[in-house]
């Protein structure tokens, strides 16, 4: 084979080469641009940074991609999102900002913050109450933490303050399950009987994210904190009082962005909307009339724990279905859901009457 010269090109300077014409027009977008904020004691908050047309969360949110509300619009749009909620009367609540600054300065810590050390040995049917009781509050917030979970993705980004509070909701339900499946664990005792699982079916079959705001944060949480403010009659420790405590605040947030939205969702949605409000509060007063009834193990450790008779303990679990079921038209009634008190499903009140 015949040799072949070989010639290397000559290097290319590309400094000398002509530079593109630089286009900076990005940098004149015309969006707000808001004053300097003023920062405040609370620190540089959500509404401190949404003001102005930052602010403003349309009634339809117009982008079916990600384009963050205050921004101007890509002339190449991506793809679309996955999100299907574009209406702001399905999700708003005018709390949703303070809600989100609240839950991220009150969260805590069940691995440092109980004091489980307070924990003492117990009779056994105490224990054992007391553990049935821990397992079904680890279950239900479990599944509120799952259900929720999944609707985050569904709605569109024009707005953002809800779905930050409700990552909040999320992360509370999550520390729920933590602590309360812990305390079920740490003396000596073990988890409990799972729950017939009817309102944990009804919260997984919400097919409106309203209709799961009912379930989840105007029922379920309305019992839950009932139950919380009767600890005084459940705790047997320090640790005990904490995690009613703690919970109870949690339980405090949930409750007002379901009493705000819910509020919102009356006022704003017209005659159609509305409409479904009391099909979904029917269902889901039948359905947890349904799980207590049916839920033996729990109604029998509430008895034991809360008294130190059969006969006190019945009467201290009459007070707490009464309680709960008033707490619950409560928040109905600050949701501009009034006058349900007398027509509450009678399978919800027969559990109060004939704990």
């Amino acid at each position: 084979m015949a040799d072949t010269d070989t010639q290397t090109p000559p290097a290319i300077d590309f400094t000398q080469l002509p530079l593109p014409p630089r286009d900076l027009s990005w940098m004149q977008v015309p969006t707000e641009r808001p004053a300097k904020p003023v920062i405040g004691e609370d620190g540089f908050t959500l509404k401190l940074a949404d003001s102005g047309a930052y602010a403003w969360a349309p009634d339809v949110w117009p982008y079916q991609n990600d384009t963050p509300r205050g921004s101007y619009p890509g002339t190449d749009m991506g793809l679309a999102a996955p999100y299907t909620i574009y209406e702001k009367v399905e999700v708003w609540a005018d709390n949703v900002a303070d809600l989100y600054e609240s839950a991220i300065r009150e969260q805590w810590k069940p691995a440092t913050e109980i004091a489980w050390g307070s924990i003492e040995p117990l009779e056994e049917h105490i224990e054992a109450s007391l553990d049935q009781i821990y397992s079904n509050i680890s279950e239900q917030q479990y599944n509120s933490n799952g259900v929720l979970m999944g609707w985050l993705k569904e709605i569109s980004y024009g707005y953002h303050e809800v779905k930050l509070y409700l990552a909040t909701q999320v992360y509370d339900h999550a520390r729920h399950v933590e602590a309360f499946r812990k305390r079920a664990l740490a003396n000596g005792g073990g988890l409990g009987v799972q729950a017939p699982g009817f309102f944990n079916r009804t919260v997984m079959a919400a097919f409106k994210f309203t209709e799961l705001v009912v379930y989840v944060n105007i029922i379920r949480s309305s019992f839950l904190l009932a139950l919380c403010e009767h600890a005084d009659k459940l705790a047997k420790s320090k640790a005990d009082r904490q995690l009613f405590d703690m919970m109870a605040n949690d339980l405090r947030r949930h409750i007002a962005y379901g009493v705000e939205h819910l509020r919102h969702y009356l006022l704003m949605g017209g005659p159609e909307k509305r409409r479904y409000v009391l099909p979904w509060i029917e269902r889901g007063e039948i359905m947890m009339a349904a799980d207590i009834k049916r839920d033996t193990a729990t109604r029998e450790a509430l008895i034991l724990a809360m008294g130190n008779s059969v006969q006190e303990g019945k009467a201290a679990l009459k007070e707490l279905r009464e309680a709960q079921i008033q707490k619950y038209v409560r928040a109905l009634e600050s949701a501009t859901f009034t006058g349900h008190g007398p027509n509450v499903n009678p399978a919800l009140l027969e559990i109060a009457a004939n704990p």
